[in-house]
């Protein structure tokens, strides 16, 4: 095993650790981070080669792709033998609130107020469609049909208001503990340490990380961001004097952009260089005020 794949082996080795691997959640998360930039569209070999990078299996990639087309989340359009996907426009909505969670240059913003959204007791791919309609309006859905937005915009309440959601305006100061309690801060914490520890090596790599290739690189910052999202997206809307003392969810935020920024030149060397050009924009803001 050369230099570069001892960096990202045990990323790697973890991504496939947990049980049968969610292919098509590694997928969304390349589409937020590397396709968006590059124009929305994908060609199915650029994914077979960047999957490939992070030992998933093309069957399991195209299994993934099915999946994601028969619910919505992408479209395709076939060229001949070539296959080009595309987030759908309903994906494509969902992603912003997320993308801005992502990527933002502070870890989390002192909210002033909070808003609980709660929706009928329905059940199979009723709920599912609620709790996916409670993610798109950026709220984190802690049980099924319950919602928590922190600073909620206009535009948000009104589309929750349009859904038919009950609205309850909660004290932010003053939330009661067993409000608190259903966000699970002890696992959260637990996730961020461990994230971590995971990437400590890659993230004190400094100039080794340019010993990786273009495209391990990308799978790198795949993996990195694969990770982050899962937990920021968990993160609760509340105000730094509710969290508890010693919360690590701001270290993290520190270790993870940094280590982003770190690899994101070398990634984009991947890709040839009219889109690298063009994805220049939006990729400079990423993890900056």
């Amino acid at each position: 095993m050369n230099a570069s794949n001892t960096l990202i082996q045990p990323l790697i080795d973890h991504l496939h650790s947990d049980g049968r691997l969610r292919v098509w959640s590694v997928v969304i998360t390349i589409f937020g981070d590397t396709i968006q930039p590059h124009g929305g569209t994908v060609a199915m070999s650029d994914l077979q080669t960047i999957l490939s990078a992070m030992n998933v299996e093309n069957g399991a990639l195209r299994t993934a792709m099915s999946r994601l087309a028969k619910e919505g989340w992408v479209t395709r359009d076939k060229q001949g033998r070539h296959s080009f996907y595309k987030l759908s426009k309903a994906g494509l909505k969902s992603f912003i609130p997320a993308t801005e969670k992502i990527y933002r240059a502070t870890y989390s913003p002192d909210p002033k107020s909070l808003v609980i959204a709660v929706g009928p007791d329905v059940i199979g791919h009723a709920r599912e469609a609620q709790n996916a309609l409670l993610g798109a309006f950026g709220g984190l859905q802690l049980r099924n049909g319950v919602g928590f937005f922190a600073d909620p915009s206009a535009k948000v309440l009104k589309q929750i208001e349009d859904a038919e959601l009950l609205t309850i305006e909660s004290d932010i100061q003053k939330l009661p503990d067993w409000v608190i309690d259903r966000f699970e801060l002890h696992e959260l914490a637990a996730d961020y340490l461990a994230l971590m520890d995971r990437f400590a090596k890659l993230a004190a790599a400094g100039s080794s990380l340019q010993t990786l290739s273009p495209l391990e690189a990308l799978a790198a910052r795949t993996l990195l961001i694969h990770e982050w999202r899962r937990l920021i997206l968990k993160q609760p809307p509340l105000p730094k004097h509710l969290l508890p003392k010693n919360w690590p969810g701001a270290e993290c935020h520190k270790v993870v952009s940094e280590t982003y920024l770190a690899l994101l030149a070398r990634s984009e060397d991947w890709w040839e260089a009219e889109p690298k050009k063009a994805a220049q924009t939006e990729l400079t803001r990423r993890f900056r005020a």
